[in-house]
């Protein structure tokens, strides 16, 4: 097949004059600096790569260095009671009675798996007749304390802020005493 091109003017000019020797060279128009960039583009992907790779190990290690330790039960027990000190006189003698005494029945039933927060007052303690987890003195402790808090709940019952204050010490003395023996 025969492929005919077809040439403009200028074109054919160009050649004549390079077909020539001792013509002067074509006259092109003048260019400004043509832009280099020294980078492939998987480089700069790498590069870009990398560098996310260093912002997010560094924002792992500044976001794990102001992480707190999660408080273990004991801990949050201590620390709700030191809230409920700090605050002893405010709210009704009800309300405190409830609030000293679920805090102690979940602790008891989270720390030490009892069914404490679902019995009452007399089967929680009957349960724990026979039982050799806790003593003698630490289960007339607890009967003490939660029938105390029963005549707050349940009776109207009225305490001062210094009863109030002996509740929590006694809630208080137990979770420590727990912690002694484990360490």
């Amino acid at each position: 097949m025969l492929s005919i091109r077809f040439l403009s003017l200028r074109s054919l000019c160009s050649f004549a004059a390079i077909l020539q020797p001792g013509s002067p060279a074509p006259l092109h128009d003048i260019v400004g600096p043509v832009p280099f960039f020294p980078y492939t583009t998987s480089q700069i992907v790498v590069a870009v790569a990398i560098l996310f790779l260093l912002l997010g190990g560094l924002g792992y290690f500044i976001w794990r260095s102001r992480r707190k330790r999660p408080l273990t039960r004991r801990e949050a027990m201590l620390q709700a009671l030191a809230e409920m000190k700090k605050e002893l006189m405010i709210g009704s003698d009800h309300d405190f009675g409830i609030r000293v005494s679920t805090l102690l029945r979940n602790y008891l039933g989270e720390v030490f798996g009892l069914a404490a927060p679902r019995q009452t007052t007399e089967e929680f303690l009957k349960s724990l007749q026979g039982q050799k987890r806790f003593s003698l003195a630490e289960q007339e402790a607890l009967s003490d304390f939660l029938r105390q808090s029963d005549v707050l709940k349940f009776a109207q019952g009225v305490a001062e802020a210094e009863e109030r204050l002996i509740l929590i010490q006694a809630a208080e003395k137990f979770v420590q005493k727990g912690m002694e023996e484990e360490g």
